[in-house]
């Protein structure tokens, strides 16, 4: 706009990027030239440079004596503020006015101003969101009537002042229009102030914005600055900075003074005030983006856009139809694929930002566990690629960390999150693998990484081995020692990969001839398993009915897709499976010891009707009685035999349980100490079956057992053997004369029912176990009851079943 006024009266014209570095928000090399300050001059109405030199030489002579206003100072730095929140929203990846407040910049800024502190710190990784919230603070304060000053610049805009060799403060005064001698003196008088604050709002101190020594220099001025105003309550200073900067440089700004007010810094290794979206944050945010948006993901997807940055991305590919409602386990790597793309690999250096990428890997040392490298050791391949270096680290792909002591120099590079992590490890791995997905690649990924990190370098070795054309290898998953969990979420994620994948068959010649053949036995057999069972499975279920699979794999498939629907009590869905599963013909269930279909068959009856189906259990005590003597073990088979041995509880004979648990035992798989789902599934309806029948010394050695191995192994439990293990937990305690079943346990235990317990099938077969068992307590909390009572009853109603058949019944599946 000022470009245009300028260039209408003087018929000159000077760029705005030539405005923006005469009034210091962009960085200049370079005095400004003669022809822009003659331009300026006439444009404020003097006949040139030299006319402006004289007349403002005469005009400071007349201000001498003139008095200084607070109320103008207010007017005054609002304008640069003004200007500098303009600057940032109109560069914020996702609009200004659909971004929202953040409560936890109130909170900060509540504690700090409480406080006797002179200056505070926002301190977070790139991409937290640290300016748009402190926007918002901004945008608030200066729309509020006080006598408060806000002065907010970007610290580009201090570029100028340092190659002009002018002090910080004097700039400051200078900037808005005000001399250091007698000006500073009324700015100290009270009652020029009227009550009011002075913030000095200085955002994005980051030593990558600047070059040589320059950031020291800002320092040491803000330093400066700090150590004038400290004694001052109306004087308030505040940073923003990555933290890998305040990591560094802390020892030099703070100073050892007590008036810095830290914030509420989260980690020590990664010191942050900044946290990620919380999932209320999300939801507000999506619905001021879009607020046609009616439902939203489950919680575990959604959180994995709680990184503002993420979100980002996100908004980014779907501008015009934003909703969240398409994010799957998938799309995360998606967007850091996105990003890597555009930041890294397009662009100028794209090759020098990559060879540093590998060097910078290429010095851990996984062997010991050091996924950081020394920037000693680096020194010379960063200045030989000193540019590609420098952006890397402005667009927050890796972080300097400095942990020197006394007698050592110890500065380290660092990726600057998990993700720009895993994403660089797995590259260096299969640069060095010759690009395949093979089974050294997985012994590597074995013999160094583990938890976590592991598993997301065996997505992103997936997702190059999809976009490579390797899917063939999958079979070698087998081969990664993956936890129960782990694997579970590792299914769940090839399940959302391949699905994605199949939608854009025509891209790839080599997919469409994969999806053309049948699964392979070791793939499938992978991928198979109660315990994996939850809405998310569903999909990865789905994904492999792609495949031509043979009738056998097809009713597996089917039987794992109903078992869902009967712990989801999804009896529409429950109708639709046995409907497809009846279509197969009778000879197509030779091939199991025991068919599923009757399986499902006798719950749907007895969940719907109420019906216990006894010619079925006939047919599985003709079973137990005559078994077959070779039975293979597979993933499947477990699946089917659990399957069955649920059905079985049905008739409430615990003895005929037993007997069919036992075969299995002797001809199948023995039931170990070792945790091993499938035995941790047969122990824990063995502890109840025990528990029915009296037999209380039996149950609770099974029960301990399953104790042990929860506690050993916690985070290998997949969310349906919590869930069951809760379950038996529960019901034991009504057994053990040695628990208090007090009035404040009877609610905790309606607390996890509720709240912990995603199954609808589990959680109405414990509220119907605890409405049964009311005399067990001496005297039963009417309060608790009424509500257990009231969430029964609903969830039976919302499923379309009736609430008499588990009163009345003594056990069933859970």
């Amino acid at each position: 706009m000022l470009e245009a006024y300028i260039l209408e009266k003087t018929k000159q014209r000077v760029s705005e990027t030539t405005l923006k570095r005469i009034y210091g928000f962009a960085y200049s090399k370079f005095n400004p030239s003669m022809f822009t300050l003659n331009t300026l001059s006439r444009y404020c109405d003097y006949e040139g440079w030299d006319d402006f030199c004289r007349k403002q030489e005469a005009e400071s002579v007349k201000q001498s004596s003139t008095t200084v206003d607070w109320d103008l100072l207010k007017v005054n730095a609002g304008k640069i503020t003004s200007f500098t929140l303009q600057a940032i929203k109109n560069k914020t990846g996702i609009p200004y006015p659909q971004t929202i407040r953040r409560q936890f910049i109130d909170d900060h800024f509540a504690a700090f101003l409480q406080g006797s502190y002179t200056a505070t710190v926002i301190a977070a990784p790139a991409g937290y969101g640290k300016t748009v919230a402190l926007c918002h603070w901004v945008d608030e304060k200066i729309q509020q009537s006080g006598n408060d000053i806000v002065l907010f610049f970007s610290s580009s805009a201090l570029m100028n002042v340092f190659l002009s060799g002018r002090d910080l403060n004097d700039w400051m005064l200078g900037l808005l229009g005000y001399s250091m001698e007698e000006d500073i003196v009324a700015l100290l008088d009270v009652r020029q102030r009227k009550e009011g604050r002075f913030f000095l709002i200085v955002d994005g101190v980051d030593e990558h914005m600047f070059k040589n020594d320059q950031f020291q220099l800002v320092i040491n001025q803000l330093v400066d600055i700090f150590s004038f105003y400290q004694s001052h309550e109306w004087f308030k200073l505040v940073l923003t900075m990555r933290s890998s900067t305040w990591m560094n440089y802390n020892h030099m700004i703070e100073m050892g003074q007590s008036p810095w007010f830290e914030g509420f810094f989260t980690t020590h290794n990664q010191p942050s005030n900044v946290p990620l979206f919380s999932i209320q944050e999300i939801k507000e945010l999506c619905l001021k983006i879009n607020p046609a948006i009616k439902s939203f993901i489950a919680v575990n997807v959604v959180e994995n856009f709680n990184h503002p940055l993420y979100f980002q991305f996100y908004y980014k590919q779907h501008k015009k139809n934003f909703s969240l409602n398409d994010v799957d386990h998938v799309s995360v790597y998606e967007l850091i694929s996105n990003f890597v793309l555009n930041k890294v690999y397009m662009g100028q250096y794209s090759a020098d930002k990559i060879y540093l990428i590998q060097a910078i890997v290429e010095q851990m040392d996984f062997e010991n566990g050091v996924f950081e490298a020394s920037k000693l050791e680096l020194i010379n391949v960063i200045k030989h690629y000193n540019h590609a270096y420098l952006e890397l680290l402005s667009i927050g792909f890796i972080r300097e960390h400095n942990s020197s002591s006394d007698f050592e120099y110890k500065t380290s590079i660092e990726f600057s999150n998990d993700h720009f992590f895993e994403f660089s490890i797995t590259k260096y791995l299969l640069h060095k693998n010759d690009n395949l997905f093979n089974a050294d690649l997985i012994n590597i990924i074995n013999r160094y990484f583990t938890g976590e990190r592991k598993l997301s370098i065996l997505k992103w070795s997936i997702i190059y081995a999809i976009k490579s054309g390797q899917q063939e290898s999958f079979q070698l998953l087998s081969q990664t020692r993956l936890n129960t969990n782990e694997k579970s979420d590792l299914i769940i994620f090839l399940g959302d990969l391949l699905e994605k994948e199949f939608s854009t068959l025509k891209d790839s010649e080599t997919l469409i001839q994969y999806f053309k053949q049948d699964c392979s036995d070791e793939l499938f057999d992978y991928l198979f398993g109660l315990e994996f069972i939850n809405n998310d499975y569903a999909k990865t279920l789905h994904t492999l009915l792609k495949f031509e699979l043979s009738d056998k794999k097809k009713i597996l498939v089917y039987t794992g897709l109903a078992a869902i629907s009967v712990i989801g009590l999804e009896m529409n869905k429950l109708e639709e499976y046995l409907k497809i599963m009846s279509g197969f013909g009778a000879v197509s269930y030779y091939e199991f010891s025991v068919s599923p279909l009757k399986c499902i068959n006798t719950i749907y009856q007895y969940l719907k009707y109420g019906i216990i189906n006894k010619e079925f259990f006939h047919e599985l005590t003709r079973f137990y009685f005559r078994p077959p003597l070779h039975l293979e073990g597979s993933a499947s088979n477990d699946l089917v035999f659990l399957l069955a041995a649920h059905t079985l509880r049905i008739c409430n004979r615990p003895l005929k349980t037993l007997r069919f648990i036992a075969v299995l035992e002797k001809y199948y798989r023995p039931v170990t100490n070792t945790i091993c789902v499938y035995s941790f599934f047969l122990k824990r309806i063995k502890t109840e079956e025990h528990l029915a029948l009296g037999q209380i010394k039996k149950a609770m050695s099974l029960y301990f057992e399953l104790d042990e191995a929860y506690r050993q192994a916690e985070e290998a439990f997949t969310p349906l053997m919590i869930t069951s293990f809760n379950c038996i937990k529960i019901i034991v305690s009504f057994n053990n004369r040695q628990l208090s079943l007090a009035d404040d346990t009877l609610e905790e235990w309606a607390n996890l029912i509720i709240n912990e317990m995603d199954y609808k099938l589990s959680r109405v077969y414990m509220f119907a176990f605890l409405l049964r068992n009311q005399h067990a307590i001496k005297h039963p909390p009417e309060r608790v009851y009424k509500h257990i009572n009231y969430m029964f009853l609903k969830t039976m109603s919302e499923s379309g079943l009736r609430a008499d058949i588990f009163l009345k019944q003594n056990s069933f599946i859970s």
